[in-house]
């Protein structure tokens, strides 16, 4: 236990310092960090979430709490930790809280019936007291945080609240995705402190919609802003692109998991959360990865101790790592960019005796380096060891770094419906595939493209419902296109060129 203990306060305590250096300026103050997890979710089962609470800060505490917020798909069943029910909120009061101190517990959840395996399901706990402000150069002192609210079938709306001790001194970026199409961009306005702005989509389709933004520059805590909400508005059912996505509501003391909901779990296994984008997983370079690494009991009898080992990538910043939540109490060490956790008094009993007590997990964070080159593969690998048997693998997560990787949405302008496209990739870096579909695709098409003053660039003919644009002499930007049918059929949108 006391080697359990000096793991987690001396991690937590290098974390607090790496936040002080990068804020250029220590507080003498508490800074309450959250972490939650679980190993999965089953329908109509019950699920332990494990959550992980710790004070980064060089003051204790007073009156510190944890907050879980429920959706409407998990039911609270109990706590290891004595809780109060405020609708649907779970509040743990943990009193006074002293500096460098961690305290593990669990949530123990009910999954509704009706979900089905593919459905997404988010969890948000935060903590509290928020008293510990930082300083960095350059930085106006604004704070950015998201919320959504759908008010089905009419409206999505993201609130952007500015909880900083200052105005907003600048406006930033934002983009709406619809599932893995940008339908929506923008720029959020300058917000005064403590006042906000609501950003909404009309008459959402049932989809996956995905709002992103950042903090101001300078900010200390710089991780993109992106929350995203699945199934809201008429004929719900897009499944399998919220997890694609980061989720972090701008809030350096919360944290959300989410997860899908599945038919089972089993065995050996590794995540990396968010999943990245389509087929090549992208992330930014800013984005925060949570791992989460899974085990279970399939022998005959009891495992006393698991020890899981972890080469992490090059690619990734270890001066970033942060232990988070876990099935058990463990410790755990770095060595040569190797990650071994131990978990010293699992008493994991087999899986046909008691199936659920026979899994377990770990769970951490890490960032991107900065040295990692454009396009970099983050690929990971663990393996976990249950007592004296044979060494089980896990899968392989992979991460590729990107930038303006989300593809745009194309519009039609004109036609009855008569011509619809589809863009891969878009942004596009030496080429960009257009697929046309619909009734005029087997007439002549042709695509003009356009600079951002208007200007004529490049006109294409397609063949054969199809046509491939090369990038030759287009410099890195932003382009709008037209494309026409010879019936009348017309499309149009924008094209991004990457560097």
């Amino acid at each position: 236990m006391q080697n359990h203990r000096f793991f987690k306060k001396t991690g937590f305590l290098f974390a607090f310092l790496l936040v002080c250096a990068y804020a250029n300026a220590q507080q003498d103050c508490p800074f309450m960090r959250v972490s939650i997890s679980t190993d999965g979710w089953v329908a109509c089962d019950n699920a332990i979430c494990r959550l992980r609470v710790c004070n980064e800060g060089s003051q204790p505490a007073a009156n510190a709490r944890v907050e879980v917020e429920l959706p409407a798909e998990l039911t609270y069943v109990s706590a290891s930790l004595p809780a109060t029910l405020f609708g649907n909120r779970v509040i743990f009061n943990l009193g006074n809280f002293s500096a460098g101190n961690c305290l593990d517990f669990s949530l123990t959840v009910a999954v509704d019936c009706a979900q089905q395996p593919g459905e997404a399901i988010c969890l948000l706990a935060s903590a509290t007291p928020r008293e510990c402000p930082v300083t960095a150069p350059g930085w106006d002192g604004s704070d950015l945080l998201v919320r959504s609210t759908c008010f089905a079938p009419d409206s999505l709306a993201f609130r952007v609240l500015n909880q900083g001790a200052s105005d907003m001194s600048e406006t930033v970026d934002y983009v709406i995705i619809e599932d893995h199409l940008m339908l929506d961009q923008g720029l959020v306005s300058i917000i005064p402190n403590a006042d906000s702005v609501t950003i909404s989509v009309q008459n959402p389709v049932g989809k996956t919609y995905t709002f992103q933004t950042s903090q101001t520059p300078g900010h200390p805590f710089p991780e993109p802003v992106s929350i995203s909400v699945e199934g809201c508005g008429v004929n719900p059912g897009s499944t399998g692109y919220l997890l694609q996505y980061p989720q972090y509501n701008g809030n350096v003391h919360s944290d959300i998991f989410c997860d899908t909901v599945s038919a089972g779990i089993a065995g050996a296994g590794k995540t990396g959360f968010p999943l990245g984008y389509g087929t090549e997983h992208f992330i930014s370079r800013a984005t925060e990865l949570m791992y989460r690494l899974r085990f279970q009991n399939n022998a005959t009898s009891t495992v006393q101790n698991v020890t899981l080992v972890d080469t992490l990538s090059s690619w990734l910043d270890l001066s970033t790592f942060r232990a988070g939540a876990a099935s058990h109490l463990y410790t755990y060490s770095i060595q040569n960019r190797t990650l071994t956790v131990v978990f010293p008094s699992a008493q994991l009993p087999p899986a046909a005796v008691n199936e659920p007590a026979s899994r377990g997990f770990f769970s951490f964070y890490v960032g991107v380096s900065p040295d990692a080159p454009a396009d970099a593969l983050i690929e990971n690998t663990a393996r976990a060891q249950l007592g004296n048997q044979t060494p089980v693998q896990t899968d392989t997560t992979v991460h590729r770094l990107g930038v303006n990787f989300i593809t745009l949405q194309a519009v039609e302008t004109q036609g009855e419906g008569r011509l619809s496209l589809f863009i891969q990739p878009n942004p596009m870096r030496e080429s960009a595939q257009f697929i046309f579909s619909g009734a005029d695709t087997g007439v002549p098409v042709w695509l003009q493209l356009f600079d951002p003053a208007g200007r004529l660039v490049q006109t294409v003919e397609a063949r054969q419902g199809q046509l491939v644009l090369e990038r030759g002499q287009l410099a890195a930007g932003f382009y709008f296109f037209r494309c026409w049918s010879s019936n009348g059929g017309i499309v149009g949108g924008k094209l991004v060129v990457g560097p």
